[in-house]
């Protein structure tokens, strides 16, 4: 008679177990969120950005929330609907953060919010508020001891403060002035930088203004170009309604008469409609003229 065949082992066991114990979930978090951050710098937009980043960004950051403050009594169900309900949450707070501070809101300092909210959370939830914490002394329980009422209150709880988060930042996005994305340069008439700025008397310096209309709507721009404390170039002014995301370039040409240090200066006004118009920026080159 044949033996009946052995089970073999299977060789991630051992990598389940450890992953189920708090020191495994706190090494996974935090291997996770760093490998994360890395290829999300090594390949932006891409199919390895995508498969990282949305757990890194809808499940690790409120799983570490969830061992934190809601592991006790909660089933693995509520646990992972908790995980990403929670992750929105801290999500929303990050942003709302980076938008009111000076460091501002963009990829780089999203990645760098994420990763060090989730090693925190974790080093705070290993060395001062661990989830065995009161647990000290007492019977172990069996494992389905999650109280359903008590989970559909935790849950209700996340949800709610999910909804009051959400329509504070979106009040905050609609009501937000946001910063104008209009630009103003100066170039030679190849449309590169000025690098030349001697010139000989009787001499024409051609440049070339570039404006783009950033603003939320149709505006009415001008440009003036003049030669500073001095009307021997002359002055031009040319105006133009660019509507939003427009271009305009506008060409100057200066008949340098007089020698010496001149500082030739660009002004560029923005009209909205019938308001007055102000005084977007100034551009100006020194430039020298020899006899």
């Amino acid at each position: 008679m044949n033996s009946a065949p052995k089970n073999e082992p299977d060789p991630l066991e051992p990598l389940v177990r450890f992953l189920k114990t708090d020191n495994g979930q706190r090494l996974s978090v935090c291997v996770f969120s760093i490998v994360a951050t890395v290829l999300l710098l090594l390949f932006p937009g891409g199919r390895i950005a995508l498969l990282v980043g949305i757990p890194f960004i809808f499940f690790v950051p409120g799983f570490a929330v969830v061992r934190l403050f809601f592991w006790k009594g909660t089933s693995v169900e509520a646990r992972f609907v908790l995980s990403m309900g929670l992750s929105i949450v801290v999500v929303i707070f990050l942003a709302l953060i980076l938008v009111l501070t000076p460091i501002g809101l963009n990829s780089d300092t999203t990645r760098a919010s994420l990763v060090t909210f989730s090693i925190a959370a974790v080093a705070l939830e290993a060395f001062v508020l661990p989830v065995s914490r009161g647990m000290e002394g007492l019977p172990v329980q069996p494992k389905s001891v999650a109280k359903p009422m008590k989970v559909d209150k935790v849950v209700a709880s996340m949800l709610g403060a999910a909804l009051v988060v959400s329509a504070i930042s979106l009040a905050l996005i609609v009501t937000a002035e946001y910063p104008s994305r209009t630009y103003f340069a100066v170039t030679d008439s190849d449309n590169r930088v000025i690098t030349n700025m001697t010139f000989a008397q009787g001499d024409n310096i051609t440049v070339v203004l570039h404006m783009k209309n950033g603003e939320d709507g149709q505006r009415n721009f001008t440009v003036t170009g003049y030669g500073l404390n001095t009307v021997g170039f002359g002055s031009y002014t040319y105006s133009k309604v660019l509507d939003k995301g427009e271009e305009w370039n506008q060409t100057m040409v200066f008949n340098l008469t007089l020698d010496g240090y001149i500082r030739l200066d660009f002004d560029l006004f923005i009209q909205d409609d019938l308001q007055p118009p102000y005084k977007y920026g100034n551009l100006h080159l020194w430039i020298r003229v020899t006899a």
